[in-house]
């Protein structure tokens, strides 16, 4: 009996052993399953926070490509309004060079001149006999009387030679040359030259009836100048004749010429009036440009020539261009 009680006190023992480590067991799952709540809790409510980060970020980028959208447009308008003023400072230079233009001839034409320079004009020629008697006739047509035309066959194959035996001028001079360069042909029409200024022009184009007597007052009233250029009429551009004056500034001259060869003039005798003979098409640029290197020109607002672009043969643009172009830079320094 004894025997059998003390099993059942042994055994109520482990029963309650068990039961306490139950609900040791049952507390420790209710503060893991608190802990796990909260944890829970935590990642809803952090992640409630990156949905909402990411959502603004969204909303950010959206924002910034709509900017980004919105500066493109503006850029696009300022280039536009940039160009339509650049067109407009452009159109209001025109318009100030026809007027000073259209002033100084009005004033030149019943001008008596205080002085009365010998003006040289230098036409040279090549197979042009149909255009040549009008260039002539242009020079023969100018308000000015002191003047001498010398005019340089380079070796014609036309009617040319005929041509230039008919003028009864003492005032015009004939010389032919072996067929070279048009810059070859113009040495050699410097060489011959007999005046104080020397003024130009090509066998295609007409001389304004004013040029000369505007290069006589130029060079008369300004001893100080070696060189000048003047305005140009040249017959198409979008339909239409224009007036071609640009203002000088060396800057400028140095990427681009600023005048055709008809339209330039200066004091005879100086070293650097020559043409460069191994250019094609550049020699009135760089002619320019090394009459000018050490003074800057007169620019006199007046119309030397009608510049004309339907002859046949022209040189201007043609194959030696971009060569040319190159040449003329390094010359005088691409840098500048």
């Amino acid at each position: 009996m004894a025997a059998a009680t003390d099993r059942r006190h042994a055994e109520n023992g482990e029963i309650a052993e068990l039961r306490s480590a139950l609900a040791d067991q049952a507390a420790e799952i209710e503060r893991l399953r608190a802990v796990l709540e909260h944890h829970t809790a935590w990642l809803e409510d952090h992640g409630g926070a990156l949905r909402d980060g990411d959502a603004r970020t969204t909303t950010v980028e959206a924002k910034q490509e709509a900017l980004g959208s919105r500066q493109e447009a503006l850029d696009g308008w300022l280039e536009s309004h940039d160009t339509a003023f650049e067109g407009l400072h452009l159109r209001t230079g025109q318009l100030e060079a026809a007027r000073a233009v259209q002033t100084f001839t009005q004033w030149l034409e019943p001008l008596e001149l205080a002085a009365a320079p010998k003006i040289s004009v230098v036409l040279p020629t090549h197979d042009r006999a149909a255009l040549l008697p009008r260039a002539i006739a242009s020079v023969r047509a100018q308000r000015y009387g002191n003047w001498e035309l010398i005019v340089v066959d380079d070796a014609s194959s036309d009617s040319t030679p005929k041509i230039l035996a008919a003028p009864d001028d003492p005032r015009i001079r004939t010389i032919r040359v072996a067929h070279n360069r048009v810059s070859a042909a113009r040495n050699a029409a410097l060489a011959e030259a007999t005046g104080d200024v020397v003024a130009y022009l090509d066998d295609d184009n007409t001389m304004h009836p004013l040029w000369l007597k505007a290069l006589a007052w130029a060079f008369g009233e300004h001893p100080e100048i070696t060189a000048a250029y003047g305005g140009y009429v040249i017959d198409d551009v979008e339909g239409l004749p224009r007036l071609l004056l640009k203002p000088y500034s060396r800057e400028a001259l140095l990427k681009e010429n600023l005048a055709d060869t008809g339209a330039v003039a200066h004091r005879a005798g100086l070293e650097e009036a020559r043409f460069d003979e191994s250019l094609v098409e550049m020699d009135d640029w760089d002619l320019l440009l090394s009459l000018t290197a050490e003074r800057d020109p007169l620019v006199v607002p007046a119309i030397s020539c009608f510049y004309s672009t339907a002859a046949p043969n022209r040189l201007s643009h043609g194959p030696t261009y971009d060569a040319d172009f190159a040449a003329v830079r390094r010359k005088h320094g691409e840098s500048s």
